[in-house]
This record gives structure tokens, C-alpha cells and sequence, in this order.
């Protein structure tokens, strides 16, 4: 079984099996951009990251065979990249996408330039905390990153900046959204363009086992003494890794009063109710490298082919139902009251999509939201 994305909550939880990782190259690059050019005559409309999957290699090696032609490899590292999203705020309006197998959230907005309090965090609402684009990075896990400048929709021209992990997989996309912006982006290039651009690139073959613990030596005592004292669901992270156990395992345990599996479809009942009723939802998609968020009401959701879709002006967020095996309903208790989150994965286990109520800071999430979620069919 192929392992196609990795959980960064599981990975930096140490529970992600590294003995299988191995570098792998492309084929001979020649040979792969005459492949992949013979691919988008006969299936023009296949995405970039589905063509290299039925090519059998990484999304960055196909980019990487355009080095020259359109593609520019930027200079690697974390603190490159951190300097290139430090200054996107110059942009101006972008687009920005995060993805995962089963999952696409694309989201359109201006940045402002980060502003840090006295220890040192971007203050939310500046830079991409807490603002119309919604990013939580992992860039230890990032390997590459290229400028791509080729033919768009009805004749424009397409210009993105593209981040992929170790693997290969595209961790975070940004677009450029305005025609004010070319000579910024251009420049961003430039400052940042690597001094070899080489064609070649070589990825890490994915793991392809998770290192579970018998659910016999998990000590479920502990387990719940430790959920019970939660007041943040940003300590869950922790809570996994202390008791060395996966984020599905702990649902399984922790009882039926704190988490319970739903159906896959769910997932529609709750946008569908969710745009009826105008309730306010967060969604998180994320996957080795990005975690990105939605905050806001969803008007227009709809089902298109393989996809669930919510199809706003500013916020699409695509579901291959396909894709999509079981969720999970998780109460976990806070200091403004209990948060609900609604979760979703596939049939290996790797989570999908993450739903929670937005709500204002220290206030509790609404009625309505627990409503919602206690509509959703329980299996």
C-alpha cells in the first residue's frame, strides 16, 4: 500500500515508522517530462498531483522537469522560506491552496505584515495568524520550492509560488491574484531564485508503516485523567505524544460520552446545515508541511462529480467522497466550556478534513453548532 500523506500531528508524535524512508530519484528526466507531456495531451485536465501518481513519481519531480521552461527553483531551507512568506504581504491579493489526497481548501485575501508581541508570536490578525489566510507551518518537513509562471484560465497568465515536503508532496501553493502584484512577484523571484537550476530532484520515498501500540498496553486510566485536565485542544498534540498512542486510537478509547465514529456522509449533512443555517464553521485541512483554515460562514455547497464542494467567491474547499471513510464527533473540555469538533478520514486512517465552531476568544461555542453535530448519524 502506498503511503500518500502523513498526519504532521502523528509525525512530530514520533509514531511514524522511519526505517522505511529512502531517498529515491526520478527517472531520467528526459524521459519523465516526455511522459508527463505525452499524459496532458491525452488528459489535459488532470491535475498535476493525480498525474504524477499515475506516472509513479513525486508532484516536484514533474515540476522540477519545467526547471528552464516557465519553472525557477528557489534556494532551499527553512529560513528562505520563512523569508519568502514574511514578505507576501507585498503581493497583494493572492490565493492561497493547501491540500491533502482527499482534500483542497483554496482561500483568497490580502496578508498584512507580521507584527510580534514581546515573546516573540505573530500577533493574530497579522501576518498569517488568525487572518483571511490561515496558515500553520512545519517547515522542517519541507524539501523544495519553485516560482511557476505558465498559461492560465482564458488565455491569462499564471504565476505561483509552490512548496513541497521531502516527499515530493505540494504542502502550500500561493498564487498571485492581481495583475498589480507581476512586478513584486517578479522581483520575489529574483531575490530568491537558486543560484543552480538544475532539473533533476530527489525525494524521500514515504514511510510506509505507523508504529501503533497494542490497544491492550494503552493505559486508558491515564488516558482519561490526562483528557479530563485539558484546557486547550492545542494540548491534545501533547497528550499523544506522552502516552505514545495515534490520534484515532485515543478516539477509541477515551469512551462514547468524549468521542464517537459518524458516518461519511456527515460530512455533507453538516455543510449543507451549516450553510442553512448560517452557522459560523472553522475547517482545517492539512497535511505533512501546512495546515490551513477557513474561518466563516458557507453559502454555495455543492456536489460536482467525485467532489463535495463549498464554492464561495473567496473560499473553496473540495471532498473526494470518495475519499472519505468514517468521521469522528470529539468533545474535549476547555476553559471556556467544551469544544466540539467534527473529524473526518480515510480508510487508512490519515485524517481528511477538520471541522470546529468558530466562535469569539474565551466565549463558548454556540447551541446551534452542537445541534448540528448531534444530527450527524452515529455508526
Amino acid at each position: 500500500m502506498k503511503y500518500k500523506k502523513l498526519s504532521a500531528l502523528l509525525w512530530a508524535a514520533g509514531m511514524i515508522s522511519i526505517a522505511a524512508c529512502t531517498t529515491t530519484s526520478a527517472p531520467q528526466n528526459s524521459d519523465l517530462a516526455d511522459r508527463w507531456s505525452a499524459l496532458r495531451i491525452a488528459e489535459p485536465k488532470t491535475h498535476p498531483r493525480d498525474a504524477a501518481q499515475k506516472l509513479g513519481v513525486s508532484e516536484a519531480e514533474l515540476v522540477a522537469t519545467n526547471v528552464g521552461k516557465g519553472v525557477t527553483r528557489l534556494q532551499d531551507g527553512g529560513k528562505t522560506y520563512k523569508a519568502v512568506y514574511d514578505r507576501l504581504y507585498e503581493l497583494g491579493q493572492i490565493k492561497s491552496i493547501t491540500r491533502n489526497d482527499n482534500a483542497v481548501l483554496e482561500r483568497v485575501g490580502t496578508v498584512t505584515k507580521a507584527k510580534l508581541n514581546d515573546e516573540g508570536r505573530v500577533i493574530p490578525g497579522t501576518g498569517f495568524a488568525g487572518g483571511p489566510i490561515d496558515l500553520r507551518f512545519g517547515t522542517d518537513n519541507w524539501r523544495s520550492a519553485f516560482a511557476v509562471v505558465q498559461p492560465g484560465r482564458e488565455g491569462k497568465i499564471s504565476r505561483s509560488l509552490q512548496f513541497f515536503d521531502v516527499h515530493g508532496n505540494a504542502v502550500n501553493k500561493i498564487y498571485l491574484d492581481n495583475e498589480a502584484g507581476v512586478a513584486v512577484f517578479d522581483k520575489l523571484i529574483a531575490d530568491f531564485k537558486a543560484a543552480d537550476q538544475f532539473a533533476g530532484l530527489k525525494v524521500d520515498r514515504a514511510p510506509t508503516k505507523v508504529i501503533k501500540k497494542p490497544n491492550g498496553e494503552v493505559d486508558v486510566k491515564e488516558l482519561r485523567a490526562s483528557w479530563d485536565e485539558l484546557t486547550d485542544v492545542h494540548e491534545f498534540p501533547r497528550l499523544l505524544k506522552d502516552l505514545g498512542i495515534t490520534r484515532e486510537q485515543a478516539l477509541d478509547l477515551i469512551g462514547r460520552d468524549a468521542a464517537y465514529r459518524i458516518n461519511a456522509q456527515s460530512v455533507q449533512t453538516l455543510l449543507n446545515s451549516a450553510s442553512n443555517q448560517a452557522q459560523p464553521i472553522m475547517v482545517f485541512v492539512s497535511n505533512l508541511g501546512m495546515t490551513q483554515i477557513f474561518s466563516g460562514t458557507v453559502k454555495k455547497v455543492k456536489a460536482t462529480d467525485e467532489w463535495f464542494n463549498v464554492l464561495d467567491p473567496d473560499f473553496n474547499l473540495h471532498l473526494r467522497q470518495a475519499g472519505i471513510d468514517h468521521g469522528w464527533v470529539v468533545k474535549r473540555p476547555a476553559k471556556d466550556g467544551m469544544i466540539t469538533s467534527v473529524e473526518f478520514y480515510d480508510a487508512n486512517g490519515e485524517q481528511v478534513v477538520n471541522f470546529f465552531s468558530r466562535r469569539d476568544r474565551n466565549k463558548e461555542e454556540s447551541a446551534l453548532w452542537r445541534s448540528i453535530v448531534a444530527s450527524l448519524a452515529r455508526v
